[in-house]
């Protein structure tokens, strides 16, 4: 950055709503920005959630309560079994 450039300064920048407000808009408004932090979010959620033994619970519960993944898990079943 460059010497005349102060941390501290845009520290201040960042306090001024209304700026905040624009940079969020036009942020939230980049494709590709809004993809990298989806992905972002996702990863640090799967790593809380994969070891959250009442989520598992209720993934486990919302797929056989799916009568497509009770086929599958038939298929599955035939297909070890034969």
């Amino acid at each position: 950055m460059a010497d005349y450039v102060k941390k501290e300064d845009m520290q201040e920048l960042l306090k001024d709503e209304k700026l905040m407000e624009k940079i969020i808009k036009k942020v939230s408004q980049d494709k590709e920005v809004m993809e990298d932090l989806a992905k972002d979010i996702a990863e640090e959620l799967a790593d809380i959630l994969e070891d959250d033994p009442n989520f598992k619970k209720r993934i486990v519960e919302a797929a056989i309560a799916n009568p497509e993944f009770k086929k599958r898990i038939i298929k599955e079943l035939i297909d070890k079994l034969g």
